[in-house]
């Protein structure tokens, strides 16, 4: 009835609107297969009314309830399940799933007391978590037949097998000693958000997931790199682009690896952390970067589990992974002489593992090449150097980098101060930072030589001699 509503106003309702009309559906073939069931098990209200009134008093369908169909596939939600195909099994756990947050009042009959025990019934299969009644696979099992042995196993064979259910369920961590049937079922945050809102999801920087979003409004013309850099970076848009084709239409799928693994090295300042940031937006993915100080951690096992957190949420996601700093993670084994050396080496080797078998783009960056433990570099598919850029290179950031509300003044030949001073790319960017604040300050827009001179003295005070 509602399906002409939607294609008359789709361009001005919200995919959380859109949403709401098609979780409406669900939840009312959720709510009419809990009324179903109790009434079923708990007999008609004339054999035990007073037990049937108190837990549901409209009870009054007498066949088990078929979910209803896609009508509209254009919500986030029911586009996602329609693509899906799920069972009737699997949407009734992922529907059960959802209710505690979009309709949690559904539950309320699961609150009913057994008077012979004065606890809940048991068969309602619900759990109780911070305040909250989540149901469990027990909880489906009842609702499709009661206290049948064999439908309870059918469930628990659903939680164990389906390939749907474990990419979008996740199981609560205080629950983990529960049985499978017996564990609360919850949604991944990705799909509450692809659920409800019907945004893409973003997660927080945290100890659960140490890695914060890079974006850049530079694009990939911006980038002023030596031919040989940008050839290599080539390589890994084709690997993006054409990856999968490879793998599963060109069937050489067993013979290479999953994913994409690079490392940019160089001097400082010569755009590894920018060029990876471009690079996503020239990719359409989004690029986080790791945070190590929320990654590494001085007792034993805790690193490895930060990171598994990171590399779990990733997978399957067309998310670029950036580790800068790299060698901090990534560096040579040592001589086991002390039980610190044998716990970094237990962390490399985490890392030579996981890195290997991850099936998105992994990027690394490191300052220093030869830092790198020998062993990640049979694992590299690309190995890019970052070279201290050429007078040329020089010259094109200094002209893309002036701001065109101000002008040189003719004694500044942007030519030679390329020539003269063999800086990296962010210094540049720092000296016309410097210069411009200095003429906002100042209140005028002419560029003098001596104020790049002052930029230029103002980087080497704090500089330290160089090591490559």
């Amino acid at each position: 009835m509602w399906q002409p509503a939607i294609n008359d106003s789709e361009n001005t309702m919200s995919l959380a609107q859109l949403n709401a009309m098609t979780l409406e559906q669900e939840c009312n073939w959720l709510e009419r297969m809990i009324q179903y069931r109790v009434t079923q098990y708990f007999g008609p209200l004339e054999k035990n009314a007073e037990t049937a009134r108190t837990i549901l008093p409209n009870a009054i369908h007498e066949t088990l309830p078929v979910p209803p169909s896609w009508s509209n596939t254009e919500t986030p939600f029911s586009g996602f399940m329609h693509s899906k195909h799920p069972n009737t099994t699997e949407r009734l756990l992922i529907i059960l799933a959802l209710v505690p947050i979009v309709k949690p009042l559904l539950f309320d009959v699961f609150m009913s007391v057994n008077e012979q025990t004065n606890r809940p019934f048991t068969e309602f299969g619900v759990v109780e978590t911070q305040g909250s009644l989540l149901a469990t696979g027990a909880t489906a099992a009842f609702l499709l037949s009661g206290t049948q042995l064999s439908t309870q196993l059918e469930v628990l064979e659903q939680l164990n097998t389906s390939t749907l259910l474990k990419s979008i369920l996740r199981p609560e961590p205080d629950q983990a000693e529960r049985p499978v049937l017996h564990t609360a079922l919850t949604l991944k945050p990705e799909y509450v958000q692809l659920f409800t809102t019907g945004e893409p999801y973003q997660p927080e920087t945290s100890h659960h997931f140490p890695a914060s979003l890079v974006n850049t409004v530079l694009e990939w013309t911006d980038l002023k790199l030596p031919e040989t850099t940008s050839a290599q970076l080539n390589e890994i848009v084709d690997w993006v682009q054409h990856g999968e084709t490879l793998r599963s239409h060109w069937k050489i799928g067993r013979q290479i690896r999953p994913g994409y693994r690079a490392l940019f090295h160089g001097p400082p300042g010569t755009g590894k952390t920018l060029t990876a940031s471009v690079l996503g937006k020239a990719l359409n993915k989004k690029v986080y970067k790791v945070d190590l100080s929320l990654t590494t951690s001085k007792y034993i096992g805790e690193t490895e589990k930060n990171l598994e957190q990171l590399f779990s949420l990733a997978e399957h996601r067309d998310w670029i992974l950036f580790f800068d700093e790299a060698d901090a993670l990534f560096g040579k084994r040592l001589q086991t002489s002390s039980s610190n050396d044998q716990f970094a080496n237990q962390n490399v080797a985490y890392l030579l593992q996981r890195i290997e078998h991850f099936n998105g783009v992994v990027i690394l960056a490191s300052n220093y090449k030869d830092n790198i433990d020998d062993a990640f570099f049979r694992r590299f598919e690309s190995i890019v150097e970052f070279q201290a850029p050429k007078a040329e290179q020089r010259l094109e950031i200094w002209q893309s980098g002036l701001c065109a509300k101000s002008r040189l003044s003719p004694d500044v030949c942007l030519s030679k101060l390329s020539q003269q001073y063999p800086l990296s790319g962010a210094d540049i960017i720092n000296v016309l930072r410097f210069v411009s604040l200095r003429l906002l300050a100042q209140n005028r827009n002419e560029i003098q030589l001596e104020d790049i001179k002052d930029g230029v003295a103002r980087l080497s005070d704090h500089q330290t001699q160089l090591r490559w």
